[in-house]
């Protein structure tokens, strides 16, 4: 087992960071589940997890993380491993801050490989994974977050409208083509994601820390998952997507419905201030105070243009809400959400970007070590 380095993160205030040289990069694969009163799902998720086909020269491991658990996951999780006799090692933490994001961390900060694979505790690998991830990331040290293919599994047939929108569900092709995404506003989804640890520490080296943060209630709120790919994108890394890691994301009958999409919808604009200050500083790496708050302008009447040229669909929303009789209504509800955001939290905005060009002048005096992985 590799040891680990003191990490230094500094406040958002403090432009001096200091730097922690990479440790020696332990080749192999984490598989990371992060799970909130999963006891009832990791079942299937870890049965799926055993099937992997993986060579004896690959070594690998899995790491559960229960986030804040109120039920006998931290019990349930290795008695499940035991039953199902795989032979890779499996060891179970307890993160009692709530948030996706604080497990994340905890896991991140826990694994002993190199490739770490995000599985949720409803996500079903396909037996080649472990493989596929060790041959892809071991391939292309550029890259910081590489994404998967996830079809849908359903408890219930699914709706008519699911196909439209199993994006914001983490479902389907995430590019026209395997390799590189490029684009200022490329991202990936969490579900099946796989991380470079080696880029994380470098992250966490030089003052990366979450601003998005998940949150279960009237609305849904996360982001997590983009905000790590376009921090590791600023630090030098490479978005990569591949359809040969595929995975299947099984969708419990509850969230088939319109009103949990609507859910989604909003906490998706809620937590959309971190990457557009991403986006922002991709198009634009040498972007100061003064020039963000120019395009943040500039994108509020983009964005109010945007619903004036579309009159018709604005007025069937004035007229039906958020109605899955008409599904454009769901588009109309998360432009509108993502305005009033904008027009009332760019205070918070500008906080964001203070804090992230922080985190990219480190990056830039600090150049990640991609090359020698």
């Amino acid at each position: 087992m590799e040891t680990r380095p003191q990490v230094h993160s500094s406040p958002a205030t403090d432009h001096s960071v200091e730097h922690v040289f990479a440790p020696r990069v332990v080749k192999g694969v984490t598989i990371l589940i992060c799970t909130y009163n999963g006891a009832n799902r990791l079942p299937e998720t870890l049965r799926h997890v055993a099937g992997q086909q993986v060579s004896s020269d690959i070594p690998w491991e899995v790491l559960v993380v229960s986030n804040a658990s109120q039920d006998d996951t931290l019990i349930a999780a290795p008695r499940l491993w035991a039953a199902i006799q795989c032979t890779a090692p499996l060891r179970v933490l307890d993160e009692p801050m709530p948030g996706k994001e604080n497990a994340l961390v905890r896991g991140f900060d826990a694994a002993n490989y190199e490739y770490i694979c995000i599985v949720d505790d409803d996500n079903w690998l396909y037996p080649d994974y472990v493989t596929q991830v060790m041959g892809l990331m071991g391939a292309h040290p550029e890259i910081g977050i590489l994404g998967a293919q996830a079809e849908g599994a359903f408890e219930i047939p699914p709706p008519a409208w699911f196909e439209r929108f199993q994006a914001v569900y983490a479902v389907g092709p995430q590019a026209a083509q395997n390799g590189p995404l490029n684009a200022p506003d490329a991202y990936l989804y969490g579900a099946g994601s796989v991380v470079r640890r080696s880029g994380w520490q470098h992250l966490r080296a030089n003052g990366f820390a979450f601003s998005t943060s998940t949150k279960r209630g009237k609305i849904i709120v996360s982001g997590e998952d983009v905000e790590l790919g376009d921090a590791l994108r600023l630090a030098g890394y490479s978005l990569w997507y591949d359809e040969r890691l595929r995975l299947r994301h099984y969708m419990y009958k509850e969230r088939l419905t319109w009103e949990y999409l609507k859910r989604i919808g909003q906490g998706t604009a809620s937590s959309g201030l971190t990457s557009l200050v991403y986006y922002f500083l991709h198009r634009t790496p040498d972007l100061d105070t003064a020039g963000f708050r120019r395009n943040y302008y500039r994108w509020l009447v983009w964005l109010s243009w945007q619903h004036l040229r579309q009159p018709k669909q604005l007025v069937v929303y004035l007229m039906q809400r958020h109605n899955e009789l008409a599904p454009d209504t769901f588009d109309s509800l998360r432009m509108l959400y993502r305005l009033r955001m904008g027009l009332t939290r760019w205070k918070e905005a500008l906080r964001i970007f203070k804090r992230v060009k922080m985190l990219q002048l480190n990056l830039q005096a600090h150049p990640a070590p991609i090359a020698r992985l």
